[in-house]
């Protein structure tokens, strides 16, 4: 018989636990709960440049906020050429606000490989091309795969139908429409504890979820997992607890650790879609060599529906009459805000919500 897992370790929950952990911390600060998240960003960038890249990233936030507010209005065909502009634009301030220096005539770092032209009318078999970012920064995706935490370290394709798997916010619908099983482990909640100078996270999950069952044995047994994570006894018969390594920090040096272990933890990849709770988590069960950070796959495949709406209109609309047209319309009506409020998040480092007597 197997051996039995160790006991939880003791400890208390850490006290003024950052509310974004483990998808945005930088250090513990409130979040930030805004209605306006084109004004927090304008503050933003005048909160952390000098004069002239200050006016550079707020004409970027402006032609954003213009491109974003279009989109919502036109019909379907031309809505997703005007939100990859918006986060082609928002992409640029994000980098200014992180201090990168961007090449005066950046591009796009990006591109809709020859061969697509041929297999146009099979949506499942279309893919987008990136490049690494070269020396004088001038390929902007992946500059912009960079500041998420990541790095395309030679060129490569994806198909698009890979990077829809990898968004949870339209899980299910794919689900729906490929018939694939799902990819996303839910995570009940990430604790942070203290115990005896040291710090972990503890993570739990349902052990009767059936998205649980269909993707925890995948992602427990990669070794990056094992890595960061040990499975101890739970208390409670309907979840699993996972802990982290223990890593030192107490007094300054807490927000230290807190930050070593969202990096141990951020290296395993962790989903997230904004609710009216706030955010909710998920590890993925898609192969390593397909994954790419969240954000990126949103602005990856918005690219991607942006330039057939650029060059081939009606491409697109035989896509969006087609089998994948519930899934291509799901992500042009949740996708935008879901990537506008993540970029925020990266911006702040820490999570930016939505109060809850906002209303739609």
């Amino acid at each position: 018989m197997p051996a039995p897992f160790p006991q939880a370790k003791d400890g208390s929950v850490l006290k003024n636990s950052p509310t974004g952990f483990p998808g945005f911390f930088t250090k513990r600060q409130p979040r930030v709960v805004t209605a306006d998240v084109w004004a927090f960003l304008r503050q933003a960038a005048v909160s952390a440049l000098p004069r002239q890249d200050e006016k550079a990233a707020l004409a970027f936030i402006e032609q954003a906020f213009e491109f974003f507010e279009a989109a919502r209005n036109p019909r379907m065909g031309s809505r997703p050429l005007l939100y990859y502009y918006s986060f082609l634009n928002l992409a640029k301030a994000f980098l200014l606000i992180r201090k990168v220096t961007l090449a005066v005539a950046i591009q796009h770092g990006i591109s809709d490989p020859k061969e697509n032209v041929t297999r146009r009318l099979e949506f499942s078999g279309q893919k987008v091309r990136f490049v690494k970012c070269a020396h004088d920064h001038s390929h902007l995706f992946p500059e912009f795969v960079k500041g998420l935490g990541t790095e395309i370290h030679k060129p490569r394709e994806l198909k698009v139908i890979s990077m829809l798997r990898q968004i949870p916010g339209i899980h299910r619908t794919f689900c729906k429409v490929t018939g694939e099983n799902p990819s996303f482990l839910p995570v009940k909640h990430f604790v942070l504890i203290s115990h005896g100078g040291k710090i972990f996270s503890r993570m739990a999950v349902s052990k009767s979820d059936s998205d649980t069952k269909a993707t925890l044995p995948v992602i427990r047994g990669r070794r990056a997992f094992r890595k960061a994570f040990s499975q101890v006894l739970c208390p409670k018969s309907d979840e699993l607890w996972f802990e982290s390594k223990e890593v030192a920090g107490i007094k300054r040096g807490i927000d230290t650790a807190i930050r070593k272990i969202a990096t141990m933890v951020g290296n395993l990849g962790v989903w997230s879609i904004l609710t009216a709770q706030g955010y909710r988590y998920y590890l993925c069960s898609i192969p390593p060599r397909e994954m790419l950070p969240p954000l990126a796959s949103i602005y990856a495949v918005m690219f991607y529906l942006g330039s057939i709406t650029r060059y081939k209109p009606y491409d697109f609309d035989r896509i969006v009459s087609g089998r994948f047209s519930w899934l291509v319309g799901e992500f042009l009506s949740t996708q935008p805000t879901q990537f506008l409020y993540g970029l925020a998040g990266h911006v702040a480092g820490v999570d930016v919500v939505r109060p809850f007597a906002t209303v739609d």
